[in-house]
């Protein structure tokens, strides 16, 4: 599996009723709440092995899967 597929695998389990294959606004378009965010990045930090630093959390880097596994793979070098 790769990244991408992981990313939406995760996205899939915190909200199961949502497809956000192709959103270009998770976080703007409110299909996430706080909550679900905050989940989303502690599994992306278990998964990934990375740690998402406050500075990283902004919405550009949340606002879609692309923007998600970009992110993902920047800090995984």
């Amino acid at each position: 599996m790769n990244n991408k597929e992981q990313v939406l695998q995760i996205l899939a389990e915190i909200k199961p009723t949502k497809d956000m294959t192709n959103v270009e606004n998770i976080i703007e378009g409110g299909y996430l709440d706080s909550f679900e965010l905050m989940m989303l990045i502690s599994r992306l930090s278990d998964t990934f092995g990375i740690e998402i630093d406050i500075d990283e959390i902004v919405p550009e880097n949340f606002n879609s899967v692309e923007a998600i596994t970009g992110m993902v793979a920047r800090l995984l070098k």
